[in-house]
């Protein structure tokens, strides 16, 4: 499978077409965006954000002063690699097991 066809089968759609790059976004749920510049050297670089305050206002839970606005949760450390189909996989995979593992009750772990 090549990496046009991986993007578009983990939902990605082409947002801007840039003269270095092009923008590719998914958004698996209404709080979470995953992004891909695939730049025309054919390396990419992926990176997320999840819009935190959104959700926590869905529980009753606020953050800070409860403004939304750019208050989002997103990786110290943006991946970069290759286009190519196996490396968006394990980038996304690596995304979500760090999401699923967030526990605010128990910390530590």
């Amino acid at each position: 499978m090549g990496f046009a066809e991986a993007l578009a089968q983990h939902g990605f759609e082409v947002a801007e077409d840039r003269e270095k790059h092009v923008l590719y976004r998914a958004e698996p749920n209404p709080y979470l965006s995953y992004t891909v510049h695939a730049y025309r050297d054919g390396t990419a670089l992926f990176t997320w954000e999840y819009a935190i305050v959104d959700y926590l206002a869905t529980r009753s839970i606020a953050l800070g002063s409860s403004e939304a606005l750019n208050t989002f949760m997103f990786p110290a450390t943006d991946d970069t690699g290759p286009q190519d189909a196996a490396w968006l996989t394990s980038v996304l995979d690596r995304t979500e097991a760090l999401l699923a593992s967030l526990d605010f009750v128990h910390p530590e772990g």
